[in-house]
């Protein structure tokens, strides 16, 4: 299924699935599946001709490095890959971080940690206020930040420094309404303390 931000996720919003998928299409080709620790990728005149493993060397005609980026050396994406794509004389762009979530300075965001928004705008601008990315989603507040789709999504357009993210926690309200709004607001609850005159409006 395809959500918005054309995110794909399987039907049954598990990553079980995918696997599941995956293995029962080899079963049914026929694929020998061997687990090793890979040593070494070996080449000779033509090119890829076979893999070193701790468990014994296998002649192939072609290889697929799928060893995982660096964003979860805990996994195994230790960077290996680019280490032997070097080696085999390709060109490795710099990595760096996507589809992540942010850490805010300061302590405004980790005061709100749990809070989950729904419906709010995110843009993301340059130090030249030029709109790198926006969307229209689900965003949550943690200890350390922010997150959420939209805020992964963004993640991805992070260049360099001075970048800046905006929310809008009312989109669909034109400036004059909110002001409006929040007048009106002010005025039933003028008793209250200001958080609790704007609780009908804001979480």
């Amino acid at each position: 299924k395809t959500e918005r931000g054309n995110r794909v996720f399987p039907v049954s919003d598990k990553s079980q699935s995918v696997l599941d998928a995956l293995q029962k299409e080899m079963r049914r080709l026929g694929v020998t599946v061997r687990t090793a620790r890979v040593k070494d990728i070996q080449t000779d005149e033509r090119g890829v001709c076979g893999v070193e493993t701790e468990r014994g060397s296998f002649e192939t005609r072609s290889v697929i490095l799928a060893t995982g980026g660096v964003s979860y050396p805990t996994t195994g994406s230790t960077g290996d890959g680019y280490a032997m794509a070097r080696m085999l004389g390709h060109t490795v762009i710099e990595p760096q971080g996507s589809l992540v979530p942010l850490e805010t300075a300061g302590t405004d965001c980790q005061d709100m940690q749990g809070l989950a928004l729904r419906n709010v705008a995110v843009k993301l601008v340059n130090a030249k206020n030029k709109v790198l990315f926006k969307d229209f989603g689900e965003l949550l507040f943690t200890h350390f930040g922010i997150s959420g789709p939209t805020v992964l999504s963004a993640s991805c357009h992070l260049k360099g420094e001075g970048c800046r993210l905006i929310i809008d926690l009312k989109p669909a309200l034109e400036e004059n309404k909110l002001n409006d709004r929040i007048l009106r607001d002010l005025e039933m609850y003028q008793n209250r303390a200001m958080e609790n005159a704007l609780i009908d409006l804001l979480p």
